[in-house]
């Protein structure tokens, strides 16, 4: 790309090179640039933001990642499917960071999956394991809700009985 100082200025033409340098991607002690993801064909740059803050805390189980090899081996898609603002263009962009460390060959993302899944059991899509999550949350949610409404029916007729015993005791003096 012509980065001309005369026509953008040099502040401009300063950023520009400074943010084509840096990584948008970080795994653990891994960075990747967008040149290194453009090298594997991937853009998706927003993405990218997005798993380096979801890869960069701990994750569900207490597993800290320390690079993208750690990823490809600890991580499943189904806890990545459990995390908040994680879609499947974010575990396209993981497949591309695979892929740019050699690991898996040429079809890295499906042999992550397989790695993670029973022999017995089929791979499913990432749509699918995000919805079946968000479903298994809001059963749980449900069920807690009607225990909480459960006990607060039982300690009201609890406390409807003390008050109504305690004003049989004042009548009968």
């Amino acid at each position: 790309m012509d980065l001309s100082n005369r026509v953008l200025g040099s502040h401009t033409v300063n950023q520009l090179r400074t943010r084509a340098a840096s990584a948008v991607l970080r795994i653990g002690s891994d960075s990747f640039t967008r040149a290194d993801l453009a090298g594997v064909d991937c853009y998706n740059y927003q993405a990218a933001a997005n798993l380096s803050a979801v890869l960069s805390r701990e994750l569900r189980g207490g597993v800290r990642v320390r690079n993208t090899k750690d990823v490809y081996e600890m991580v499943s898609p189904e806890l990545l499917a459990s995390m908040p603002r994680l879609g499947a263009i974010s575990l396209a962009v993981l497949g591309a960071a695979f892929e740019s460390k050699g690991l898996g060959g040429d079809a890295a993302l499906e042999a992550w999956a397989k790695r993670h899944f029973p022999s017995d059991k089929a791979i499913v899509t990432f749509d699918t394991m995000k919805h079946r999550d968000q479903a298994e949350h809001a059963d749980e949610r449900r069920r807690e809700k009607a225990r909480k409404a459960s006990r607060r029916n039982t300690a009201h007729e609890t406390r409807v009985g003390r008050f109504i015993d305690r004003q049989a005791a004042a009548d009968n003096t």
